[in-house]
């Protein structure tokens, strides 16, 4: 039976928090996400003010991003796209549900249209869950999103912070890689578990 995305972050509490020891999500897996150029030297092939880029997949939008700015390296295949006034937006789709996410500065492979969130992000879902944390990174093919810092996901009274995430969108699934804490608020107390 597959859980709908919109309670996700409630199934993850009810049906249990995979815990695992300290892992770095992406590495020893074959898998980069987007790196930023590695000299500094290294001038951006083009500049494009109030930038918008979507990704689609048979004809479906996976997610869309505006950035005040983009700076684009067409050796490397990136795009960086930065804050000027207003923080870079990002929006994932999944059916008719969104999750919002903004952050300083996003990096996007071009190639493989996998994203790197730096900087602190905040994110929140058409459902209303909302996401702290720094550094994320987006994998397409798989779509997952990770980070190795540490992360707060709040909805409804309910409170989790852990370190290390990954979410898995395909399957609808959070994956804890450190210690995490939950707080339930019943009737404006917070009540707090280990």
């Amino acid at each position: 039976m597959r859980v709908p995305f919109r309670v996700m972050m409630i199934t993850i509490v009810l049906a249990g928090i995979h815990v695992l020891g300290p892992q770095t999500p992406m590495a020893g897996k074959g898998e980069a996400g987007p790196t930023l150029p590695l000299s500094s030297n290294v001038q951006p092939d083009a500049t494009i003010e109030h930038f918008r880029m979507t990704e689609t997949r048979k004809g479906k939008r996976i997610w869309k991003v505006e950035a005040d700015r983009a700076e684009v390296f067409e050796e490397q295949g990136l795009a960086i796209l930065v804050q000027v006034v207003h923080p870079v937006r990002i929006v994932m789709y999944h059916g008719e549900e969104t999750l919002t996410s903004f952050a300083e500065k996003v990096v996007v492979n071009l190639k493989t249209k996998d994203l790197q969130l730096i900087g602190q992000v905040r994110s929140e879902s058409s459902e209303g869950t909302r996401i702290f944390g720094k550094d994320f990174t987006w994998v397409a093919e798989k779509r997952q999103i990770s980070t190795d810092a540490p992360v707060v996901i709040e909805k409804k009274g309910l409170q989790i912070r852990g370190k290390g995430m990954v979410a898995d969108t395909i399957q609808e699934r959070v994956t804890f890689h450190g210690p995490i804490y939950s707080q339930i608020t019943l009737s404006g107390k917070w009540e707090q578990a280990q």
